[in-house]
């Protein structure tokens, strides 16, 4: 097996590049193959931390895999997704409720990264057949019933440099949410630990065994006592924090069926239809972005709420004029 390196694979590790090739060989005879030279770059031997340059020829002898290109997404009608932003390296999409971002199960329902990859594909962005192993990705995750903004990169550089930047906090992510209660405006801080058999979290005030902090920045937009519309900055990502950690607090969302206040959310369910959550991944500001994505420094990029969102807001902080 012959492979010249192009973008999309440059920049990678020898060794996890080739477990993403040969995904039906087992690690042990990859690194097998890498040991007795019968996995060569440029015609030399090459251990597996090498990093893949730009017009590499990889030469692969000795290993059976049974790897054939095809489609690794579902095609699906893609005509409705909502682009937010697009250029050559990322794509900023809004998740509406009741989808996964992506899937672990093959065959499953669509899932937001199919709505994506059907698009790119169309448009011609995305043509598996032409890649070696790289598929666009999504840089965040959004919970199955919560709505916002999505970031995909759209090539391998990119994407690396865009989950680099979140996990080191050059990519604020905010998020607008309807709370039950008045709370104040300032800096929350906890622990949280997912049960991860029955999908809940549960947060504390202390440092618990397993445990992991989490922040947030919260600050209140309006309130009348009753309900509160905050923005929050997200410091800290964890699974499903911002919910639990607010009904934790004693402000759970609006909407909430897992976290939040049962009687509430029937109020809500019947007078609006909302069967989901009323937090919204709204707004991200880019910082310190280096050469490859300099464009965007300083660059903020946001969604307005949903049409239903936006009613409710309306309706819960109706003024009267008498």
């Amino acid at each position: 097996m012959n492979i010249e390196i192009g973008s999309n694979e440059a920049g990678q590790r020898l060794d996890k590049f080739l477990r993403k090739l040969l995904k039906d060989v087992p690690l042990s005879a990859i690194y097998k193959a890498l040991r007795k030279g019968d996995v060569k770059i440029n015609g030399s031997k090459k251990n597996e931390k090498y990093q893949l340059q730009l017009g590499d020829e990889v030469v692969i002898r000795d290993i059976t895999t049974s790897r054939k290109k095809e489609y690794n997404f579902q095609k699906v009608n893609a005509d409705h997704l909502k682009i937010t932003y697009e250029d050559e390296n990322m794509l900023l999409v809004e998740k509406w409720p009741n989808i996964l971002v992506h899937s672990d199960k093959k065959g499953g329902e669509p899932t937001l990264t199919d709505f994506v990859l059907t698009y790119l594909n169309e448009k011609g962005d995305y043509l598996p057949e032409k890649e070696v192993t790289f598929t666009p990705a999504s840089c965040n995750r959004l919970d199955r019933n919560t709505s916002g903004i999505v970031i995909f990169g759209k090539n391998f550089d990119s994407l690396k440099i865009l989950n680099e930047m979140i996990r080191e906090r050059k990519i604020k992510k905010y998020y607008m949410a309807l709370v039950k209660g008045k709370i104040k405006p300032g800096i929350y801080e906890g622990y949280i630990k997912k049960d991860e058999a029955n999908n809940v979290s549960k947060i504390y005030n202390d440092n618990v065994k397993n445990s992991k902090k989490i922040a947030m920045d919260i600050n209140v937009i309006q309130t009348d006592g009753l309900y509160s519309l905050i923005e929050i900055e997200l410091i800290t990502g964890r699974s499903h924090q911002l919910r639990a950690h607010l009904s934790h607090l004693g402000y759970p969302i609006i909407g909430d069926a897992k976290y939040g206040d049962s009687k509430v959310n029937t109020f809500f369910i019947n007078k609006y239809g909302l069967n989901y959550q009323f937090l919204y991944a709204y707004k991200v500001i880019f910082r310190n972005c280096g050469e490859k994505l300099a464009y965007l420094e300083n660059k903020t990029i946001a969604e307005s709420l949903p049409p239903i969102f936006k009613k409710i807001k309306n309706d819960v902080f109706k003024v009267v004029i008498r």
